[in-house]
């Protein structure tokens, strides 16, 4: 979906529509859990992996705005518990049964009574961030959360198809529906580009600018001088493509059409009080 295209539906984009409601419908819950995609595993693999770089024991998983349980469950293999957490009641009565170590709680996203303070390794939300209101939903992860826990914000791109006929029918189709989103779903659309990170210090940088910052440290002037025939950023640009990734994306992309934010929790208290002198 181009820039253009969500900038000419935004006009039409319904602004009285309550969110909290979209799914309390059952038939609508159970046709949300039978045809909603599930993610692939590489997406779990990838927040399990940078969970494990401050904390390598997992033990609990939140997963926050969880509709049926497909991201849920998929995290079961990873974590000692994993609970789900969803506004819609008819959602989570269609949320798998059978997996020991997964539950399933009806609750809002900024209020989580039933989870202890600074007990999460990894909060995380799948296609459903942005109907959260923002600042409380990130007051109430830096309070679970444990200090270096991991927030993962990830979702779904716009369908896609190889052939072209098929592609541009689908896109056609989207754009009718488009003016009938919540406007809360252009953050998805736009990959998470509008949420505004709340912690002092962190900021976006296009994976472009990233390797111009790399390029611009004396250690890769030193390096291309000793190994003048040997590509210092190659490494860097084919890993990001085998996951999908573009030069420009401001985002880690995942394989199977998903995406993937993710920001650390702040870490304890008298680390973050030192001056920029103890981070270098």
């Amino acid at each position: 979906m181009s820039a253009e295209d969500l900038e000419r539906a935004k006009a039409r984009m319904p602004t009285d529509l309550d969110t909290s409601k979209m799914y309390v419908d059952s038939v609508q819950a159970r046709n949300y859990a039978e045809y909603r995609p599930r993610y692939s595993e590489e997406i779990f693999k990838t927040m399990v992996d940078y969970c494990k770089e401050t904390i390598p024991d997992l033990n609990l998983c939140v997963d926050v705005g969880c509709g049926s349980g497909q991201s849920t469950i998929g995290f079961a293999k990873y974590f000692k518990k994993v609970i789900g957490v969803d506004i819609s009641a008819s959602q989570i009565a269609c949320a798998p049964k059978d997996v020991s170590n997964c539950t399933f709680k009806v609750s809002s996203a900024e209020k989580l009574p039933f989870v202890e303070s600074g007990t999460v390794d990894l909060w995380c939300s799948g296609e459903s961030f942005n109907y959260m209101p923002q600042k409380q939903t990130f007051a109430e992860a830096d309070r679970v959360l444990k200090p270096g826990g991991t927030m993962a914000i990830f979702g779904y791109s716009v369908l896609k198809s190889t052939e072209k006929p098929i592609d541009d029918a689908i896109k056609a189709m989207f754009l009718k529906l488009l003016p009938y989103w919540p406007k809360e779903s252009l953050s998805t659309f736009e990959k998470f580009s509008s949420v505004e990170l709340p912690y002092p210090g962190w900021y976006r940088l296009t994976l472009r600018d990233y390797m111009g910052l790399i390029g611009s440290l004396w250690s890769s002037v030193a390096y291309r001088k000793a190994h003048p025939d040997e590509d210092l950023m190659g490494g860097l640009e084919n890993s990001c493509g085998i996951v999908g990734g573009t030069v420009d994306s401001k985002y880690t992309l995942i394989s199977a059409g998903s995406y993937l934010s993710r920001v650390r929790a702040p870490p304890p208290a008298p680390w973050r009080d030192k001056g920029p002198e103890s981070l270098r």
